[in-house]
């Protein structure tokens, strides 16, 4: 079998991610959230569309499901999205936090644990404004209700 092309079937799985996050959601944040909410600009000035937007009683949450298949550039414009997400919300008085999910294994060891440590934090100022999970923390608040 050949290899998965950048864009092809390794980064179009994603539809499928957003479907193991969604059931989730579907149970405790029933008609609280919203699937492909354009929820502001980029940095460079296009839509972003996140994945899930929850409210709750404190405000919007915005959730983007980042899965990669197979090694690629995903791990680089993981950062330019965390940095988008984190200008999305300062200049917002309708969200108050964004999660990051990762799932899949086409993340290197070094930056999924940089990921998953949140050491964006140490970069970015502001960082706080998001979290980046793995599906399984991701699941286990949304199933306590603390997202």
């Amino acid at each position: 079998m050949g290899r998965l092309s950048p864009g092809g079937k390794g980064t179009k799985t994603g539809a499928v991610w957003e479907q193991v996050i969604r059931p989730v959601l579907d149970i405790h944040y029933s008609g609280r959230f919203q699937t492909h909410v354009t929820v502001g600009n980029q940095l460079f000035g296009s839509a972003y569309q996140a994945d899930f937007v929850v409210q709750d009683d404190t405000g919007g949450i915005i959730v983007s499901a980042k899965w990669q298949q197979i090694r690629g550039t995903v791990e680089q414009k993981l950062l330019y999205d965390i940095a988008s997400l984190i200008s999305i919300i300062r200049n917002s008085d309708e969200y108050r936090k964004a999660y990051v999910v990762l799932g899949g294994t086409g993340f290197s060891e070094k930056a999924r644990s940089f990921l998953l440590q949140n050491k964006h934090r140490e970069i970015f100022a502001d960082g706080h404004l998001v979290e980046v999970l793995s599906l399984e923390d991701f699941l286990a608040r949304a199933n306590k209700g603390e997202l």
